[in-house]
This record gives structure tokens, sequence and C-alpha cells, in this order.
């Protein structure tokens, strides 16, 4: 069979083309119809220079970077690429700028486009001689705008290992991969910038001020909604979101002096109050400034710059975290500074995180609480320092976790730190946190966790005075050296016990839910009798016994009788099958939108045999408690 007589022949040449407009039209028409070979002669080969029509080829090629060229027409997207990144070399810097940060902001951008663009910028950006921070500003302003509304994954309640999914969620993968395009975007720009740069200019600076305003704005979205821990027991040890992080502040540490200044710049001015628990005060730092060496007058124009940079709660908070728990960024951090100053500084990201519902969100407050209450030493911390709230803002968003958090690890947690934090403070400063969260808090559970805690302190104290009163004859608390004790008797004790020894309703009380603190109350009065005695009397308590018979005791006994005999008739009139009160309203029981099945008859019957336990516990040490009130009474008369 003979050849056909075209099979030698060679592909038509296209020839250059000068006119402008015949040469637009005729590269429309080789987008238009994916034609490669055209495109790429038309651009490539011929090394288009024509600058008149450069800003509606980039336009127009623009389009063509999306995931649907990749996956229908990837030879063709190549050469669109490759055509652009031609352009972005020869183009004027600031129309191809403009030209390719237009097609960026636009709602329809999606991470091929978003990906490939940043490649394109970088090389603008490169091209751009002087005034870099003006262009530099447009360009990651609408880059962050995309990063900014990138979904956050869903608020899972995630248990042990189960973090593990949480890395391979989809919108987590895309995050991840979006943000470490972002940040090999801007590495090269951070290192042209650097503080530590030799030839460091007053231009870099000002682009160092740039980079850092919008490096900033990752720490709020989407670093501060990722779960940024090392897992020891993950393949890889670190996760993506991870070395996101880490490649985050290494990137700002390059771009920024001190990370503690910072931190405290960019608090609002209401709240910079400045302790010094430290030795010296701003103006003895200001005398350290006696030079004009580049690196000074660099970090008075970026302390200059803090206080008008939009950072977010959260931005702040998440670089704290990653500072203190993560040991992220440590070098650029004075050391100077005391772990008590350190807590109190940090008060309003403490809250700001474990006052938030999210996830990742939550998990770094605690974490942060953790680390930074670690550090401080028992009883270091004054009752002079709670007329901050910061502190009280840090316990109720403890005490929110503990109770309220469907996170079992997390209220584990927050159970954990909860008992530490109030042990930084010295006497005085516990009886003030005991006496505001009783008298403000409603919750059983927690009140008898605080009565327990409370009985702690008794204890040491006690066992101090006593120590003390074998030293000398006629010893009282009041008139010792022993100052820091005085709240935890007397008077002061008095006050307190009036809170834990509280019944809201007198007689009326409902036992059952109020079980945790009336058990607690007589585990405490009790330890009070027994290491306490009418003999020595060094708490005083035994000074207002007849007060607690009265207020507390001969109620408590009368409304456990009432409570004991209502659920014993409840539980009989159900195991015989009885009906009380006439008839049953129907009624249901509805948890987030999902209703409860009705208990069975054995279920009814298990809990009631279980809340008669109960008030049979609370019985049995009311009972003991009387008995030894009565035989100290005895034993006194």
């Amino acid at each position: 069979m003979w050849p056909p007589e075209n099979a030698g022949m060679d592909a038509p040449f296209i020839q250059r083309i000068a006119d402008p407009e015949q040469l637009m039209a005729h590269i429309i028409e080789c987008v238009e119809q994916k034609d490669s070979k055209g495109l790429k002669t038309h651009i490539l080969e011929h090394k288009l220079k024509e600058e008149s029509i450069i800003w509606d080829l980039i336009l127009k090629i623009g389009e063509c970077i999306k995931i649907e060229v990749v996956e229908n027409h990837p030879e063709f997207f190549d050469v669109c690429n490759r055509c652009l990144l031609y352009l972005a070399k020869v183009g004027n810097p600031k129309e191809s700028l403009l030209a390719f940060l237009q097609q960026m902001d636009t709602f329809e951008m999606d991470d091929t486009k978003f990906k490939n663009f940043l490649k394109y910028l970088e090389l603008v950006l490169q091209r751009i001689p002087t005034k870099l921070f003006h262009s530099l500003d447009i360009t990651l302003e609408t880059i962050s705008a995309h990063i900014e509304v990138l979904p956050l994954p869903e608020n899972l309640q995630l248990e042990g290992n189960e973090i593990r999914l949480f890395h391979l969620d989809d919108k987590v993968v895309r995050l991840n991969e979006l943000l470490d395009s972002y940040l090999e975007f801007l590495t090269p720009l951070v290192a042209s910038a650097s503080l530590s740069s030799q030839d460091f200019t007053d231009s870099a600076a000002n682009e160092a001020l740039v980079l850092k305003k919008h490096l900033i704005t990752l720490f709020n979205h989407p670093l501060c909604h990722l779960i940024l821990t090392i897992e020891p027991n993950f393949d890889r040890n670190k996760s993506d979101s991870r070395v996101s992080a880490e490649k985050a502040m290494n990137l700002l540490s390059k771009v920024e002096t001190d990370f503690h200044r910072f931190l405290k710049n960019s608090r609002p001015a209401y709240k910079s109050q400045e302790t010094e628990l430290n030795g010296f005060s701003d103006k003895d730092s200001n005398k350290e400034k006696a030079n004009d060496s580049v690196e000074n007058i660099v970090a008075d124009i970026v302390e200059t710059w803090d206080f008008k940079l939009n950072v977010s709660p959260l931005a702040k908070a998440c670089i704290s975290y990653l500072i203190h728990t993560e040991f992220l960024g440590l070098d650029k951090c004075p050391s100077v500074y005391t772990h008590e100053y350190m807590l109190e500084f940090h008060l309003e990201s403490l809250s700001v995180l474990l006052k938030n519902t999210n996830y990742a969100v939550n998990f770094k407050g605690l974490l942060l609480c953790q680390s930074l209450t670690d550090r401080v030493s028992e009883n270091s911390v004054g009752a002079d320092s709670l007329d901050n709230p910061g502190y009280l803002d840090v316990l109720n968003g403890l005490i929110n976790i503990m109770i309220k958090c469907p996170v079992r690890d997390h209220r584990t947690l927050a159970t954990s730190v909860f008992p530490t934090f109030i042990t930084k403070f010295n006497s005085s400063g516990r009886y003030k946190v005991y006496q505001n969260i009783l008298s403000s808090c409603s919750h059983s559970g927690l009140k008898g966790y605080l009565i327990t805690l409370l009985k702690n302190d008794l204890r040491q104290s006690l066992q101090i005075f006593k120590m003390e009163s074998e030293k000398m004859e006629n010893f009282q608390v009041q008139n010792s050296h022993l100052s820091q004790h005085r709240c935890f008797c007397g008077n002061s004790l008095h006050r307190l016990l009036k809170l834990v020894l509280f019944l809201p309703e007198n007689e009326e009380t409902d036992m059952l839910e109020n079980s945790d603190q009336i058990i607690s109350a007589l585990n405490i009065l009790r330890f009070l009798i027994l290491a306490d005695p009418p003999s020595s009397n060094l708490t005083g308590v035994w000074d207002y016994m007849e007060t607690i018979e009265k207020d507390f005791i001969g109620p408590l006994r009368l409304g456990l009788d009432i409570s004991q005999a209502h659920y014993k008739l409840e539980k009989d009139n159900i195991a015989q099958g009885k009906v009380t009160g006439g008839k049953v309203p129907e009624f249901s029981v509805s948890v987030e939108g999902g209703v409860l099945p009705t208990a069975d008859r054995e279920q009814k019957l298990d809990l009631l045999g279980k809340a008669l336990n109960t008030h049979e516990l609370m019985t049995s040490l009311l009972c003991r408690l009387t008995e030894l009130m009565e035989q100290y009474k005895n034993s006194a008369d």
C-alpha cells in the first residue's frame, strides 16, 4: 500500500504576526480551540514582547489555569503555564502584577489556579525595582483574603487516637497543601527582608513589616484551628499541620526581633499594664538603645508598627501557644522574665482559647495553661494579683470545660490543671478563690471538688498551727507571725464554712441534686472535728458549732428524712405497678434535637435504688458526725 502524499511533509509553519490586534485575535483563537502548538509558537517560540497586549493575554490565558483543563487537556495546560511564566518575566512588572491579582481576586479560583499563580507573582515581584512593599502589600492582601475564606474542618469531638482522623480530613489536607504553597512563596521574600541580613535597608524594613502583618493572619486562620502537637505514636511524628506551623514561625522569627515585645505591644491599650516583677522597667530597657545601629533602628520601626497591626486575639494566643508549649521561636523570646509574670502576661490569651468551643482551639488553651502553670512555684502568686480579673477568667474557663465540654480528654486535662492553678496562689489568694467560686457556682460536683481542695488547705494549716502551739504556751493564730494562714481560722474560716455548709432551700433542698456538695461538706466538717478538737480549737471552728448545727445539720437531717421517704415511696409504687398522683402527664426529654427513649420499669427501679444508696451514704456520714460532736460535748462537760 502506497503512503499518503503528505506523509513526509512537516507541520505548517506559523509566521510571526507583527500587528498586535491580529496577533491577539490568533492567540484567542488558539486558546478557545485548545491549540497547544499555536499558542506555544506565538508566545514562546516567537518570544512575544508586545507589551500592549500582555495584560489581555494574562487575563485570557489565566482563565485556563484550572483543574478542569489539567484533567481534560493536560498538554494544553502545560503550555498555558509556560506561557504565563514567560509573560511574568517579560511584561511590565507592575501591570503584570495587577493583571495576575485581578485573576486571583475572584470567587472562581480553585486550588490549581492558586498554587500556579503564586509562581507567577513571585517572578513579577522579583522584577519590581523600588518600593516593593506597596506592591507586596496588595499582593499579600489578595492572597490572604483567599486563605481566610478557606473552610475550616468540622468541630469534631475527638478522643485519644481519633486525632489521627483529624489530620486525614479533606479540609485539613487542603488547608495544609495551600498553606504550604503560600509559605514557600513567602520564603524568598522573607529571606530578602530578613532583619538579620547584612545589607539591610529602609526599604527592606518596610517589606519586613508588610510580611509580618500578613504572616500573623495565618496564626488566626487556619493554624489556630489545626492540631499542631507532635504525636508520639504517629507514624511520621510530625503532621502536615505541625510542619506548616514550624515554617510559619520560622518565617515570622526572621521579620520580628522580639516576640514578647510584639505580643505586649499588640495588646489593647487599656490592658497593657506592665508589672515590675522582673526588677526593671521600660525606662531601663530604653537605656540599652544608646547607639544607632541598624538593628536598633529596625527594632524601633517594628515596635511602632506593632501598635498599628490588626492582630486578632486568636492569632496572639496561637503564637503564645507555639512559643511556650511547642517551643517554637524561643530564640526570639528574652529569658529575663519570671514565670509568675509570664503567667499573668498570658491570662488574656488563655481566656480567649479556653472560652472557644472549637476542639483544636480549646485544646491549645488547656496545653498552654498547663505549660505556663507548671513553671510557677506554689504559693508564689499573692492575693493582690486577683485584682486582675484575668485569673478568675481563666479559672472560670477551666470550670466551664470541666462541666460542659463533651470531650473526655479535655475534661480530664482541665480537672488536672484546675487544682494546680489554684496552688500557685498563697493562702490568702486561695481563700479568695474558694470564696469567689463557692459563692458564684451552683454546680454541686464542682463545689464538692473545691471543698475537697479546701480540706487539703485546712490540713496543711492545722499542721503548722500544731507545730507552733507546741513551741509556745497560750498560742493563738491571730497573734502569731503566721499571718498568711489566718484566713483559715476564726471569723475568716467561719465565713468560708457558711458557703461550704450551705443548703439553698434549707430542708426543702433537693438532696440528690446537691449530694456531691453535701457529702464533701460533711467530710470537711468531720475532719475539722477530729483534727481540731474543742481542747485545742486552733481554727476556732468550735466557737461556731451551735450556729452550724442550727443552720446546716438540723435542716440537713430533716431534709434527708423527707427526701429518703419520698424516694422509698416512689420505688415501692413502681415495684407494685402503682401510679402516683393520678393521671401521669405525657412528656419527653430531648438532647440536641434527639428525643431520648423513656425509661422502662427496670431502669426506673435501678435509678431509684442508686438514689437511695446516695441518701444512705449522706445519712451515715451525718450520723457519724453527730456522734463525734456529742462525744466531744460530753467529754467537755
